[in-house]
């Protein structure tokens, strides 16, 4: 027995088949992740015709294009990732490591990492091996050993782990060097003591070790670093390790302060997390998103949140205009309290579009 159906409804039905071809299917009027990669990415070589700076952003970005290779097997992904690294490893990081100490110029190492274990070029590991190098010998650091997130100041930024444990677990894991995964481990935990909330779970921006003090609200970006650091660093851990509770009990303490705080009508997170009144906030929304995504894929951690992470991929393909541009991303932020997260501007950077894509890679399995 057939249904009749007409015209409009068959073409758009054909239409969304097509789009998603070989992707997995998704839900009844649920837009296609791997199509949105695929928009997305394509715009990212249309707005990049150069190499971009060897910077924090630019890391996730390439951390995403990388991302979107592996779901598309497009390979003028994977060629834009190998010119960044090819003009860098040309160019040197060597200054650009030394500035400040800036834990900022850390965070392409590991797409380098990334790509050398799809191209095995040298030169990709070298540059990540350099951004480790750095970390362990020349990095400051508080007196419990924490790494700073630049130099002249004893301060742990939260920012700074995404910086750093991607980067130290997956050259320990290539170039099997365990200190740098228990480097990686120490890290998260030293951060937690000091910014994470043992009430909510949350994680606050900066702690000062001059004045022991840290600052007051729950930043939606920085709580997202943090979930995508103990998503990379327990990637690299195996299912029988004693190191695994040592990441899962913190990591699954934040999710469960982070889940509540989603917004009911539109599925993203509020910049100030539990703020209702301040901006809903794109990059903050993908790195959730992502941390849930590739968590339940790869088995990291119990997920039981497949409502939220339908509602979080809802309301993020919203934030993709008709030239496949991410929108909805704050700008670059320092510790601050919530008027200060509240008056950055909001707009379209490297690291939301980075951080787009990995969810959507990740939800797209």
């Amino acid at each position: 027995m057939t249904t009749a159906i007409s015209r409009r409804e068959f073409v758009r039905s054909c239409t969304a088949a097509a789009v998603c071809s070989g992707a997995p299917a998704a839900r009844p009027g649920e837009p296609c992740p791997k199509a949105l990669t695929r928009k997305v990415a394509d715009a990212v070589l249309r707005d990049f015709p150069k190499p971009p700076p060897f910077n924090w952003g630019e890391g996730v970005l390439m951390t995403g294009m990388m991302r979107a290779y592996l779901l598309t097997k497009n390979e003028r992904y994977l060629a834009f990732v190998r010119r960044f690294a090819d003009h860098h490893s040309k160019a040197g990081i060597a200054a650009t490591l030394q500035r400040r100490g800036y834990c900022g110029h850390w965070g392409p190492g590991f797409p380098m990492l990334m790509l050398y274990e799809h191209t095995r070029d040298k030169h990709c590991i070298e540059l990540a091996e350099q951004v480790g190098k750095f970390i362990t010998t020349r990095a400051e650091r508080t007196k419990d050993g924490g790494l700073s997130h630049f130099n002249g100041k004893p301060q742990l930024w939260v920012d700074t782990l995404d910086m750093c444990c991607p980067v130290l677990s997956n050259l320990a894991r290539i170039k099997k060097i365990p200190e740098l995964q228990e480097e990686a481990i120490r890290q998260l935990e030293v951060f937690a003591k000091h910014l994470q909330d043992p009430k909510t779970g949350l994680f606050y921006h900066m702690w000062d070790e001059k004045s022991s003090e840290r600052t007051s609200e729950y930043w939606a970006r920085g709580n997202g670093w943090v979930v995508m650091s103990y998503t990379e660093v327990l990637k690299n851990e195996q299912p029988d390790s004693p190191n695994r509770k040592r990441l899962t009990q913190p990591f699954a303490k934040q999710l469960a302060g982070i889940v509540p705080l989603q917004d009911a009508k539109t599925g993203l997170w509020h910049t100030v997390l539990d703020k209702p009144g301040t901006y809903l906030e794109g990059s903050a929304s993908s790195m959730f998103l992502y941390g849930m995504a590739e968590s339940r894929n790869l088995k990291l951690l119990d997920i039981p949140y497949e409502d939220t992470m339908r509602k979080a991929w809802a309301g993020l393909a919203k934030t993709i205009n008709p030239h496949g541009v991410v929108g909805g991303v704050s700008a670059g932020t320092g510790p601050s309290g919530k008027a200060g997260y509240v008056a950055r501007k909001v707009g379209t950077y490297t690291w939301g579009t980075g951080a787009f894509l990995l969810a959507a890679s990740a939800y797209a399995k």
